[in-house]
């Protein structure tokens, strides 16, 4: 690890269904992991599994309250000099927009405030999460608002959970076929290629309003296995939360030190 730790910035997406970090040295990702089900001691044990043991920065958002105050503690109880800084709660990242901001989850305001500064405008950022949300900023750097959508993953486990005949299967597969011969791949298939027509669909509907010159963005955990069913991403990068909350610590927190 780099003699300069404390130029180091741990950052985590606290969400429903996992828990992403990486950790940065300025702009760049040293280490990057996940862990499933909210798991924050396992969190905390992979982080000090990759030579983690001093930690100075800490930058999250998060989608669940209670998780949020159990991964606060975890961390104090582990690093003795930390600060941690909360999206929404200790650090307020400055975007314009017409959404009402009560509304918008952190990890949404994250994503937002990450494609401003970073891409051509106008941008569509979708974020492929326990949900789905699309979220449109016009040319002028404004969040006008978007979509929220159930996840590939939730719609994955609420099919098998729903139709009693169909098989336990613990991941989705690639699979592209559209005329599969077995429930198994005709399950994987339905799901991706539903999603990618879905998606597909929805960024037609967005430029079909707001104009074709629109740059398109994918993130989030499942958006790797769902883009090559897709044909209107420009840019995908499933780190795009984590950089953003990076962004956000070097304007907003360590220029002002």
């Amino acid at each position: 690890m780099p003699n300069s730790k404390k130029n180091m910035l741990l950052a985590i997406d606290l969400g429903n269904t996992t828990i992403s970090y990486a950790l940065f040295q300025n702009n760049k990702v040293l280490i990057n992991s996940y862990t499933k089900n909210g798991d924050i001691p396992a969190l905390i044990k992979s982080i000090r599994k990759r030579g983690v043991n001093n930690l100075y920065n800490v930058i999250f958002t998060s989608v669940v309250p209670k998780k949020a105050s159990e991964l606060k503690k975890a961390l104090k109880r582990k690093f003795k000099e930390i600060k941690i800084l909360e999206v929404g709660k200790n650090v307020h990242p400055k975007v314009k927009m017409r959404y009402k901001k009560s509304n918008l989850g952190s990890d949404r305001l994250v994503n937002i405030y990450g494609a401003v500064h970073k891409y051509q405008l106008p941008i569509l950022v979708i974020d492929y999460g326990t949900a789905i949300t699309f979220d449109f900023i016009n040319k002028k750097g404004i969040f006008s608002g978007g979509l929220i959508v159930p996840g590939v993953e939730t719609s994955w486990v609420a099919l098998q959970e729903r139709a009693a005949l169909l098989p336990k299967l613990p991941k989705l597969k690639p699979v592209h076929k559209l005329t599969p011969i077995e429930t198994r791949s005709a399950m994987y298939s339905g799901v991706l290629n539903g999603f990618g027509a879905l998606s597909d669909g929805l960024v037609s509907r967005y430029k079909k309003k707001y104009g074709k010159k629109m740059t398109v963005l994918a993130t989030g955990g499942a958006s790797v296995l769902i883009a090559p069913f897709i044909s209107e991403f420009d840019i995908v990068d499933p780190l795009h939360t984590l950089k953003s909350l990076n962004l956000i610590f070097q304007k907003e927190i360590r220029s002002k030190m």
